[in-house]
């Protein structure tokens, strides 16, 4: 009797078996994969990054010796006029295009969202042609739109030189800027507002809610985030401009691209490098770099509110 309580039914214990070790090759299997990415980032990001910044602070003309000045280059910048022109007509090409681009393209995607206008699957693509039309093509069409007996001013009866007037070039590019932009925006909005659930808008006409009241008190406050997005990225690409006003305006005045007073500040860059003044160039560049990330920083603090 003692015999069988001392017995018990389960099975004999199975000895673990110990995985093998794992070969070295295992490990570095996943950095293999990684390997293209690191290097490439390696050459042609972070090494020229840090090259441009040593720059930045030095005279060098692409060859020779480096020589180092200190905070010079940033000073002969903020003492050039043609610099701080350049800066002015950057901060133009962002406030005057910002407010007809985006809320326009507000404006179509909440028209297209309520259904109002007839065949809304029309619209898309026609808004969105200038986007993918190459910039090149665009500054060249618009060349011939905004010429002295172009369109623009047999249709509204104008006789203004568009091309070649110093204080009409800016305009002539703005209203490109906004042609060009209104249609990608317009996508960038019309996904926030399908985001929207019907019920929310159905709830607040039940409440007696007007169309403009819908607008304010429910679509822009769950649009914020959204629309945030798309003013740090106009402000982001307003400040790398280069393509459209030199092509537009370029040739009317300057051999070199725009003149200065419609020259944005990437043109800062092109011509110091072409003037073998690279110290000059690093320099302009680290200051759209600072003013990029202060405003990424203004967006992350934005979003970081929304959340909380």
């Amino acid at each position: 009797m003692t015999d069988l309580l001392s017995r018990t039914d389960s099975p004999p214990a199975v000895p673990l078996r110990r995985r093998p070790p794992r070969r070295w090759a295992d490990r570095l299997a996943p950095y293999g994969f990684i390997a293209p990415f690191l290097i490439s980032f390696v050459l042609f990001f972070a090494l020229p990054s840090v090259v441009s910044i040593v720059l930045s602070f030095a005279r060098y003309s692409g060859y020779g010796a480096v020589r180092w000045i200190g905070l010079q280059n940033y000073r002969s910048l903020f003492d050039s006029p043609d610099f701080r022109q350049s800066v002015l007509n950057t901060v133009f090409y962002w406030l005057v295009p910002l407010v007809p681009m985006l809320g326009g393209a507000f404006v179509l995607a909440l028209l297209v969202r309520s259904r109002m206008a007839r065949w809304p699957a029309a619209y898309k693509p026609l808004l969105f042609v200038p986007q993918v039309m190459a910039p090149v093509a665009a500054g060249l069409v618009w060349r011939v739109v905004l010429s002295d007996d172009g369109v623009f001013n047999r249709a509204l009866g104008l006789h203004v030189g568009w091309l070649t007037d110093p204080h009409a070039m800016k305009w002539g590019v703005a209203m490109l800027l906004v042609w060009r932009g209104l249609g990608w925006y317009f996508v960038v909005f019309l996904a926030g507002l399908t985001s929207i659930p019907d019920e929310l808008l159905e709830a607040a006409a039940i409440d007696g809610a007007g169309a403009w009241q819908r607008v304010r008190h429910v679509v822009l406050p769950l649009m914020k985030p959204i629309v945030l997005f798309a003013l740090v990225i106009d402000t982001i690409a307003s400040l790398q401009l280069f393509t459209e006003p030199n092509l537009l305006v370029g040739g009317a005045g300057s051999a070199a691209g725009a003149p200065p007073s419609a020259a944005p500040v990437m043109n800062q860059i092109v011509t110091n490098i072409s003037g073998g003044q690279f110290g000059l160039a690093s320099a302009v560049g680290w200051l759209m770099f600072l003013a990029i990330a202060v405003f990424s920083a203004i967006q992350f603090r934005l979003f970081r509110q929304e959340k909380s």
